[in-house]
């Protein structure tokens, strides 16, 4: 059996000496072929020894190969041997093996793992399972027999869907009337459908010269494939280009220093503005970028050793503690117009109180009269706004509040609009008189708040009123 083996590693030895550019054939979906088998049923009897010199039967083969990928595929074979040689009168009796049929499983070693697929030499192993017609010498009865063919084999690149192939393998006998035998094969195989080159070659550009973020670096030396960057850090970018790239840049948006990873540094005294208390005075590291200077904890001005309230913010005037505010409305006593009341700065720190216009104070306010259904401002009126516009010019603190009010005649959303009217008649009088019109401000109730009986002329009178109302600020 060893010569046998030998006969292969022949075959296979001369693949690294061949290689070509173009593929081999097994890359399509289909592959077929066909060509001659020779069997050797003698060789394999362990009390022969003639190798070569033993007489092989011969027959045409036909096969067909379904290509699943570079590495596998499926095989199906037809044989026949249509007569047997004369042969020595000292040999024994062999049975003769009318017609085979196998299939197996096919692995191709020019798949690009362990040889280039653009192999020009092409080499496989192959197992199968055959079924056989047998014809049993001398008897001459026919039966059905099993064997198992392994063995490998070669196609010799003619063309890219054309091959010369030669195959040698041993088969061993599954059932009792199939004899083990050594086969040998040569024939043409050919691919009927191929992958299209070009689509490939297209696509394989395409990924090769693609820019993904358009900055002139293809993603193929791009570092940074889907962000616009520059030459320096391959692809990478460098927002602000100090010359750091962002992803090494604790500041990328701001330039900076390499050695300070690329932040800025204002005052130039070595720390870096993110972490320098006084980012535009050159400082020193133990007083976190500050210069040595006497200590101001509250930060008033005034200098701990001289402030007797370190701690509080203070003014000079009181030795470094707040002034004094007796009332505790945040204004201090010497500002505050009102220092034992507590107030808003507004009203000079005074409380804010209500302001009733009484007799005493040259004015009657209680309300403005208008006739049925008008707007208009009588003298009378008049005279009592006259002296209401002498009294805000004199309190420029005070804010008044019109409220106009009808009797019950007529429809209440013409009511409503009426007494507005009328607050506002009143309203710009006083801004006609230079007050301003900030510290005025109206509305209007309709028959809503009548002060007299809307069944009588006089009553009805009472409540066609405009309501004038002062307060403080």
């Amino acid at each position: 059996m060893k010569k046998y083996f030998g006969v292969l590693i022949v075959l296979f030895s001369t693949f690294p000496i061949i290689n070509a550019q173009k593929s081999n054939v097994g890359d399509g979906k289909w592959s077929v072929g066909g060509g001659i088998q020779g069997i050797d049923l003698f060789s394999p009897k362990p009390e022969f020894k003639y190798g070569f010199r033993n007489p092989i039967f011969f027959g045409p083969r036909a096969f067909v190969w379904k290509n699943f990928n570079p590495s596998f595929s499926v095989s199906v074979d037809l044989s026949a041997l249509f007569g047997k040689k004369e042969i020595d009168a000292t040999l024994p009796s062999v049975n003769s093996y009318k017609f085979n049929t196998s299939i197996g499983v096919v692995y191709k070693l020019n798949n690009g793992y362990i040889f280039k697929t653009t192999a020009a030499v092409a080499p496989y192993i192959f197992a199968q399972v055959q079924g056989s017609l047998i014809s049993v010498n001398p008897e001459g009865n026919k039966g059905f027999g099993v064997g198992l063919p392994l063995g490998a084999g070669i196609n010799w690149r003619l063309t890219d869907d054309l091959a010369l192939q030669t195959q040698a393998g041993y088969t061993f006998g599954l059932s009792g009337n199939f004899e083990n035998q050594i086969f040998y094969s040569t024939g043409i195989i050919a691919d009927l459908k191929k992958k299209a080159p070009k689509e490939v070659s297209i696509e394989v550009e395409k990924i090769i010269t693609s820019d993904t973020d358009n900055d002139g670096i293809i993603d193929l030396y791009d570092a940074c494939p889907t962000e616009f960057g520059i030459a320096t850090f391959n692809g990478c970018p460098d927002t602000d280009g100090d010359g750091t790239r962002d992803s090494e840049d604790s500041c990328p948006e701001e330039f900076g220093l390499l050695a300070l990873g690329g932040c800025p540094d204002s005052d130039e005294d070595g720390i870096p503005n993110a972490k320098d208390l006084c980012p535009f005075e050159k400082g020193i590291s133990k007083l976190g970028g500050c210069p040595e200077r006497p200590i101001d904890t509250d930060g008033d001005g005034i200098v701990d050793i001289n402030d007797n309230c370190p701690t509080i913010f203070g003014v000079k005037e009181n030795n470094g503690c707040p002034e004094i505010d007796t009332d505790k409305d945040g204004i201090a006593d010497k500002t505050d117009q009102c220092p034992y009341e507590a107030g808003p700065l507004s009203n000079g720190g005074c409380p804010i109180k209500e302001v009733v216009a009484e007799i005493k104070e040259k004015i009657e306010l209680n309300s403005l009269n208008f006739e049925t259904g008008k707007t208009a401002i009588n003298n009378k009126s008049k005279e009592i706004l006259d002296k209401l516009i002498e009294i805000l010019k004199k309190n420029p603190t005070y804010k008044v509040s019109i409220i106009g009010h009808t009797d019950n005649i007529g429809n209440e959303d013409f009511n409503v609009k009426l007494s507005l009217l009328r607050a506002k008649v009143v309203l710009d009088y006083l801004v006609l008189n230079k007050i301003d019109a900030k510290r005025i401000s109206i509305e209007g109730n309709g028959s809503k708040q009548p002060i007299a009986d809307n069944n009588t002329e006089e009553g009805r009178a009472k409540n066609r009123r405009s309501e004038i109302r002062i307060s403080e600020k």
